[in-house]
């Protein structure tokens, strides 16, 4: 009778695990796939965030003969904006962490000039990864010219890119999504003035990140 008490509770004990497992399941896949509407702003000359996150830091690149772009003391050279983009641009961090909604926006109206996309490391989406890391890189020509860089992490290991080359876009559309914690770039020329600041929470298609 004890070992028949035993078996029925391990068989409960077991459904209920399975149980919690799919609830978790299910709630993760709400949380990850989550597309809330975003209330665009309809000003013009605004650059509004591409992504849901912190900002973890406000940098200037300088585009010499390579673009380069000093991080904790540290120069972090970009050639694959060589010939992309001309003069000072800042450069705007942000971190998602894995509750963030983590669908892409277009920070500007425009045409998407260029992707590009390079294999890397997967190091922790906070570090510095702007150079090492998986990313893929969405320039958008308009009023003026920006760049977009979604940066894969440790976990987060898949970028979706949403727009192709030549299409024309309005700001706050969809342009991608990078799964689990992530990093998104974002840069602009330095005449535009920033309105972010370092530990700002932002919203992707509504966050005022400068004015033009």
């Amino acid at each position: 009778m004890f070992l028949t008490f035993v078996v029925q509770f391990s068989k409960r004990k077991l459904v209920l695990i399975i149980i919690l497992i799919i609830i978790g399941l299910i709630l993760f896949n709400y949380l990850f796939y989550r597309d809330p509407e975003r209330i665009i702003p309809v000003e013009e000359g605004l650059i509004i965030s591409p992504a849901d996150g912190q900002v973890i830091s406000i940098d200037l690149m300088k585009v010499e003969e390579i673009p380069v772009t000093v991080k904790n003391g540290k120069s972090i050279y970009l050639p694959e904006l060589k010939g992309v983009v001309e003069g000072n641009y800042t450069v705007i961090s942000i971190f998602m962490n894995p509750l963030d909604v983590h669908v892409n926006r277009s920070p500007i109206p425009g045409e998407v000039k260029d992707i590009i996309y390079i294999e890397g490391k997967h190091s922790p989406a906070f570090g510095e990864v702007l150079s090492e890391n998986e990313r893929n890189i969405i320039v958008i020509d308009g009023e003026i010219k920006v760049v977009t860089v979604q940066i894969a992490g440790t976990v987060a290991r898949r970028i979706d890119c949403f727009v192709i080359e030549g299409q024309n876009i309005n700001a706050g559309d969809k342009i991608g999504r990078i799964k689990l914690g992530s990093q998104v770039v974002l840069m602009y020329p330095s005449k535009s003035v920033t309105i972010a600041e370092v530990g700002d929470r932002v919203k992707a298609g509504e966050s005022v990140i400068a004015k033009v």
